[in-house]
């Protein structure tokens, strides 16, 4: 595995837009779209002023690749289920609701993200988010060296699955 200078890493919102869209084949909704109000009632969503971005990952390649059942982006399980996903426009994402995971990225500067929910399981989407804050500061208490240690398992998780590349600031 490639060394990484894990304090350089933090992509702003538009790379985790990317991301999302066209790597994770994402859907962006509309924020005012009727489909999603239900999820804005959840406690743990952001504050709806600093929401940036809902979106509706569906296919089921990727959240199997999200939710572990599938290693990595590059392995032939992953390609040959991702061949075999049906595509969809948003229009057409409502047969499609209960199976999908929601994802609602808020910045509180408008660059970077500052918070994140997901809508469902999907746990390797936790390990991609989670790097997508950034290197936790580097203070000596035990909480941040915990954090640090998370941080840093992530990125290997975000690694193994073929995504890391498209989160480092170059």
């Amino acid at each position: 595995m490639p060394v990484y200078d894990f304090k350089s890493i933090q992509p702003t919102n538009n790379v985790i837009d990317q991301l999302l869209v066209n790597h994770l084949h994402a859907i962006r909704l509309n924020q005012d779209d009727e489909r999603w109000i239900t999820i804005l009632e959840d406690p743990f969503v952001p504050p709806i002023e600093t929401i940036v971005g809902v979106y509706c990952v569906y296919r089921k390649s990727i959240l199997d690749l999200l939710q572990g059942r599938i290693a990595s982006i590059e392995s032939y399980d992953f390609q040959n289920a991702s061949a075999n996903d049906k595509l969809m426009t948003v229009e057409g994402v409502d047969g499609v609701l209960d199976m999908a995971t929601f994802v609602v990225i808020a910045s509180e500067d408008d660059t970077y993200m500052s918070h994140y929910f997901i809508g469902s399981e999907a746990e390797k989407l936790n390990s991609i988010l989670n790097v997508c804050f950034g290197h936790p500061n580097l203070i000596d208490d035990q909480s941040t060296e915990r954090s640090i240690k998370r941080f840093e398992q992530d990125v290997l998780i975000v690694e193994k699955m073929g995504f890391m590349k498209l989160l480092r600031n170059e």
